[in-house]
């Protein structure tokens, strides 16, 4: 499946905001100018790549252990979570996106130079990363109606019961290494940081109760960034 990209990627600064932790505190002007000039630096910086897979899956219960196969691959998923959610599903789409490494190499920068808007550009690539996903993810809805089937909400590894160490084999599947840069570190972080790795199911049927609020995430007590809408494809920090 190769999906054109015919949207540019626009950075939500009410949602650059949210991961700054903002509350409804008074921005000052030159904050305010600071957010703008950030939100600039990384649409310059950024260089948004994907690569993905098409998989038919197996879904078994065996006693407590909810399992999802990818057939024709050696990868075995235990999620009761993500069971749930392909529950329509017997192919599935295994996305891997990342915005490239020279994000990466502002935001160590102005670390050393400028502690605020080393900050402020993290939380604008992660903004950035979320609304990549998002064009993807509507794209491939768009090309998959055309032969009357239908998506799941995206889900990723670090989402509820989803483990993050599923992260290495889908690379490895995927060949994301050659193909966009993404590589892993032995303590299961991505390089570069700014990537998202997220499963779609396929469906024949509608998913029409495939979105679930803030409120019934397993971290919905730890997280900062809670703002009670969909969790199925709910905007993390990478």
């Amino acid at each position: 499946m190769d999906i054109k990209i015919s949207k540019s990627i626009e950075i939500d600064k009410s949602e650059v905001l949210r991961y700054l932790e903002y509350k409804g505190q008074k921005i000052d002007e030159t904050l305010d100018s600071i957010i703008d000039e950030c939100i600039k630096i990384t649409k310059e910086k950024i260089n948004p790549r994907y690569t993905l897979g098409v998989y038919s899956i197996l879904r078994e219960k065996i006693n407590d252990s909810y399992q999802i196969r990818f057939k024709d691959s050696d990868i075995l998923i235990e999620s009761k979570d993500l069971y749930e959610l392909l529950n329509n599903s017997n192919k599935c789409i295994v996305l891997a996106a990342t915005l490239g490494v020279d994000i990466e190499k502002q935001i160590k920068i102005n670390s050393y130079s400028n502690l605020t808007k080393s900050i402020i550009i993290d939380a604008c690539a992660t903004s950035a990363i979320e609304e990549f996903c998002d064009i993807l993810q509507n794209n491939i809805k768009l090309e998959l109606s055309e032969q009357e089937k239908y998506i799941t909400s995206r889900y990723s590894p670090g989402y509820g019961d989803l483990s993050i160490n599923i992260n290495e084999d889908i690379i490895n599947l995927l060949k994301a290494q050659t193909k966009i840069g993404l590589t892993i570190t032995k303590d299961k972080i991505m390089i570069p940081r700014k990537s998202v790795i997220a499963i779609v199911g396929i469906s024949e049927i509608e998913n029409i109760d495939n979105k679930k609020s803030c409120l019934e995430c397993s971290n919905y007590n730890n997280c900062k960034y809670k703002k009670g809408d969909e969790i199925y494809g709910c905007k993390k920090v990478y």
